[in-house]
Parts: C-alpha cells; structure tokens; sequence
C-alpha cells in the first residue's frame, strides 16, 4: 500500500488533497471542491511539515465524529446535573423522611435525586466519569503551547468554514451535520477540542516514553532519511476511464513526449524549460504553480517509488523514463540533497512519530493505552455498576483488535 501523502493546494481544483483553512470567506466553488475531497482518495505525492499537521487536523476531526455520541450523552448528562445544582443553590429542596432530597412529585410517585442519579449513572456514567478522569491526567501530562493552541484554532476554523458554507451558525451546523449537541459558542467548541486534542497528546506522549531505545533506532533506520529537493512533474491516468488500459498508455506517452522536450532544452535553459512544463502540465496542484517544487522530503514522505528514483539521481539531473507510482507517472529534476540528521539530534522528534505511527495502525492501542496511564494514577473504580461498565469497554476493544487480527 502506497504512503499517502499531503500537497499544499496553491489553485485549482484537482487535487484531491485536504487544504489548510483560508482566513478570507471562501467561495461556493472551493467549498465544494473540499466537500468533494472528502469523498475520494487522497492523491498527492509528497508530505510537507504543514500537510503532517493538517493530516493531524483531519485524524482529530475523525475523532470528534467517532466519539459524537458520547459527546451528545456527556452534553445532557452534565447539563442535567448543573440545573439539579442549580436548582439545589437557589431553592431549598423538601426531603423524604429519610432525608432524601425531593426533586418532582405526582400522583402516587416521589422522584428523589438520589433516583435521578442512578439513571444517570447507569446510562452515561462510565463515560462521564472517564471523561472527568481523563481530562484531569490530560491537565497534569500536557502543559499547552502556543502551537495547541494554533492547531486547535485550525481544527475550528475548518468547521467554521463549513458552517459558513451551509449559512448557519457554528453551533447550528455542529448540532445539525456533526450532532454535538450543547455546545453554544465558537469558545465552548474550542475548549472541548483542546481538551480532547491534550488527551490525544498526553497519550502520545506516554507510548513515545515507554517505546525502548532499540524500537527508536529501527523505526529511524526505517523512516529517516537525506533530504532532498526536486522539482516534478505528475501525469495522472485518468481514473474514471472506461479503458483502464488505453488511460494508463496515454499518461505515459505524455509523460515521453516532455522528457522528449527535456532532452532537447540546453542544460542553461533545462531548469526554466522543466518549470515551464510543470506549470501546463502536471496535475499536482500543490505545486505546478511553484515549477514543481517540493523541498526537503525524506524516504518515510513519500511513496517508495518516487524515493527511489529521486534519490538515485545527481543534481542537476533528470529521470530519463517516466517513473510510474499509484498517483500517476512523474517526470524528477533532482535540485540538491541534505544528509540525514543524526539520531541523537532528533531523538525527541522519533519518539514522537513512532508513537503516532503506533496510534494510526491500530485503533485499539488509544484506549489500552489510557487505561495503562489510569492505572500509573492509581485510579480505583469504586462503584459496581460502572466499574463492570468500564471493564466491558476495555474487553470490547481487545475484541475488536483480534476481530481485525483474524481478518
């Protein structure tokens, strides 16, 4: 399986890459083109620092989904029990005879808030009592940064952008299309992010913490690499053709013809005459209008065999067949090389991607994980009910990983 990877989309409407948010109001037509997006393969060729954290916007967005109704149960549970409080503040509440504090009467039935707890305990308690938990370790693991706090604001102005395209408040839209209920303000949606994205974080932390020296050094050896500078080229076969075959043919011949106009261009001229061509021709939208430049990849950026081919090229130097890969077929000029940093220099920045590495490949590692940090923390369940809950969860998650193991 080829490695996806992230453009940064300049113009046009091709890509099928996710974009950073725009800070002016976007038109219909871009809208759409990222609604569209959405729906289909991502085909870009090369990961920048900026499209590693926009994929990281994406996998919290998806996140968000999965956990929305948990996110609606959690709303009503804690509005419920802040009207009680409220309730209790400002009025004196009348008491059963055994001191149970009354909260409604009708005929032939007295509901106390000892009753109300239990229902509320018994539907959503768990995961409140989790969240609470959770959101407290989160506090004492994570100290926030300016950049959580930028990427936080990227997380919500991409659902602005949304709720601007459908005509309707942010709270309206989060209500409607995503079905987080209870959040009022663009400040409420804000923290319950950041909460959510310092959880995500705390964990990451933990497992880059635990992983041994020996997994770090394996995992740089597999994934760090030089650094180069190219400029490319891309022919997309057409995938919506009828004849797959005829398509794929087409793009190559393509593809010939401009090495063809390549290899007649003056080695003083072949670097504009390479720009020229990547500006009409390729169909990588992040960066035909920059003459087809990417920067500073490395081999874990990019699919394995446009790695391949870049980096047996010299500087100055373009390949002389086109290179086929999942995204089409790539014309490479090679611009220079930066040689691997050392290990000891990015230790930190290796710890760090191969625990999210750990995250992305199996979706059951997050919550083992957390219940491994719950356990540093001491924590003691000491109510049945939701102690029989909270170990139902954890089963449930170990047989969704066997279930995939089987597969």
């Amino acid at each position: 399986m080829p490695k996806n990877t992230t453009k940064k989309n300049t113009k046009g409407t091709k890509s099928t890459a996710p974009k950073k948010v725009e800070t002016k109001k976007p038109t219909v037509k871009k809208v759409e083109a990222k609604i569209t997006e959405k729906k289909v393969e991502a085909k870009e060729v090369v990961k920048t620092k900026k499209g590693k954290k926009e994929s990281r916007v994406k996998a919290l967005i998806a996140k968000l989904m999965d956990n929305t109704p948990f996110v609606v149960a959690a709303c009503v549970v804690v509005l419920l029990l802040a009207t009680l409080i409220l309730v209790l503040c400002l009025k004196r509440v009348p008491k059963t005879s055994k001191g149970e504090e009354i909260l409604a009467t009708l005929n032939g039935k007295t509901i106390t808030a000892n009753e109300l707890y239990e229902a509320l305990k018994e539907k959503n308690g768990t995961e409140e009592l989790i969240s609470i938990i959770d959101t407290y370790i989160a506090d004492k693991e994570v100290e926030i940064t300016d950049e959580h706090k930028e990427y936080v604001k990227e997380v919500v102005d991409y659902y602005k952008e949304y709720a601007e395209y459908y005509s309707v408040d942010l709270a309206t839209f989060l209500a409607n299309y995503v079905g987080l209920t209870g959040i009022t303000t663009e400040k409420e949606f804000s923290e319950y992010v950041l909460e959510d994205y310092k959880k995500t974080v705390a964990i990451t932390n933990y497992i880059g913490e635990k992983a041994s020296e020996e997994d770090l050094k394996e995992y740089y050896k597999e994934n760090y690499s030089d650094k180069l500078t190219v400029k490319h080229i891309l022919i997309e076969v057409d995938a919506e053709a009828e004849d797959k075959d005829k398509a794929d043919k087409e793009a190559k011949e393509k593809a010939k013809e401009l090495i063809k106009e390549l290899n007649d261009t003056s080695s003083k001229k072949l670097d504009s005459k390479f720009e020229d061509l990547a500006e009409d021709n390729s169909d990588d939208t992040a960066t035909y209008s920059k003459g087809g430049l990417i920067e500073d990849f490395s081999k874990k950026d990019v699919v394995e065999e446009f790695w391949n081919a870049a980096y047996e090229l010299k500087d100055g130097e373009y390949t002389s067949k086109p290179v086929k890969s999942s995204y089409g077929y790539h014309i490479i000029l090679k611009v220079s090389s930066k040689p691997v940093e050392k290990y000891k220099d990015i230790k930190e920045e290796v710890r760090t991607a191969y625990a999210e590495s750990l995250l992305s490949e199996d979706s059951t590692l997050f919550a083992a994980k957390w219940d491994e940090l719950r356990k540093e923390y001491k924590l003691s369940i000491k109510d049945d009910l939701i102690k029989k809950a909270y170990k139902k969860t954890l089963e449930e998650a170990t047989k969704v990983k066997e279930e995939k193991t089987e597969e």
